[in-house]
């Protein structure tokens, strides 16, 4: 089989910032984010780099249009989840346990998205939109436990942060997790604890 590069009038600009994204997401699940570089996106969309940056202004761009992404699809299985689960505790709990999978499925992609360095000043509407709809989410679900919007976005950064802890925990080795379902019932623990308040 003979390989032919493409030629950029092959696909139309939204074209190729989709075939950037996806190309860019299937490197870094396979590879790690230190394999996300314009040479490298670009040979696996069959073009130069060059057109990589005719897109994205620069490698970052592409970082956070791949990012934009995972929390689109986040905000999409809360969604699910939300017209799913009346009972708020259970809205969170479920929460909880798709956003550890995530990280357990996909590490590679949960640590572009929450443990990789970016400039602020790269970060687009497109991806604040994403994450604040997220926020958002959680913050409704904790409403009626918190009792105010104010408590319930603090509650939400509190409960976010602890998942993110457990993940960079689990991801460094250093969270021994010896019996079955332990990160289950260390959540259940938490937020047992957690709502009471």
């Amino acid at each position: 089989m003979i390989f032919i590069m493409a030629r950029r009038k092959d696909h139309t600009r939204e074209e190729l910032i989709r075939l950037a994204i996806d190309c860019g997401r299937n490197l870094v699940k396979v590879s790690g984010p230190n394999a996300l570089t314009a040479r490298n996106v670009a040979r696996k969309m069959g073009y130069t780099p060059g057109t990589l940056y005719n897109i994205f202004e620069n490698i970052e761009g592409l970082i956070v249009a791949i990012n934009t992404t995972s929390l689109e699809r986040i905000s999409r299985q809360m969604t699910s989840i939300f017209a799913e689960e009346s009972n708020s505790e259970h809205r969170i709990y479920r929460f909880c346990i798709m956003y550890l999978q995530f990280h357990s499925d996909e590490p590679e992609l949960w640590q572009l998205l929450f443990a990789t360095p970016i400039n602020k000043d790269a970060l687009n509407e497109a991806y604040h939109n994403a994450a604040y709809k997220t926020h958002d989410l959680f913050t409704d679900a904790l409403l009626p436990i918190s009792r105010s919007i104010k408590a319930a976005r603090q509650d939400a950064k509190i409960i976010w942060s602890t998942l993110h802890g457990i993940c960079l925990r689990q991801q460094s080795d250093s969270l021994k997790v010896s019996e079955a379902n332990q990160i289950e019932e260390l959540i259940d623990r938490f937020l047992t604890q957690f709502l009471e308040h």
